[in-house]
């Protein structure tokens, strides 16, 4: 029985796997979470390296979305000009370019006042006749308010 814990370590799954992480490019919201979920597989995985970290993160999408995840400036090196070598950008500084790319993948603005709008006129126009379409109206409802509230942008 091997009882190296390296030897023990999971691996990152292949591109296609059923247990890769996934994104949805038509859903720009949910990056956030994707990121969320590739960072616990690095933690599990003990990558610590933060050009191996960028370069699994641009394994699980499109090729199109990867070229040009893996084309932006931070994935390379700082320039820096005089003696200094150039220092790599951390996985953390690429990770915010990526997310300047999506609006609506910034976390501090997740929903506005028109969304929590949007659903309260497509719930009317629809109707709540029935206790299921209550529910999702309710559950939406909280969790966009909720945000609002809590960020300020509703008072």
């Amino acid at each position: 029985m091997n009882n190296d814990p390296v030897a023990r370590r999971a691996r990152m799954p292949p591109r296609n796997d059923t247990t890769a992480p996934k994104w949805d490019e038509s859903r720009p919201r949910e990056l956030p979470q994707y990121f969320k979920e590739l960072e616990y597989l690095f933690a599990d995985c003990g990558i610590a390296d933060d050009t191996q970290k960028k370069e699994y993160a641009s394994r699980y999408v499109s090729y199109d979305t990867a070229e040009t995840w893996l084309g932006l400036p931070e994935f390379g090196n700082n320039i820096i000009i005089g003696n200094d070598a150039p220092r790599p950008y951390t996985y953390q500084e690429w990770k915010a370019a990526v997310l300047r790319l999506y609006p609506g993948a910034d976390a501090s603005a997740r929903y506005n006042l028109g969304d929590l709008e949007r659903l309260v006129n497509q719930s009317f126009n629809s109707g709540l006749a029935t206790l299921g379409r209550f529910s999702d109206y309710y559950r939406d409802f909280q969790r966009i308010a909720r945000w609002l509230l809590a960020n300020g942008k509703l008072y």
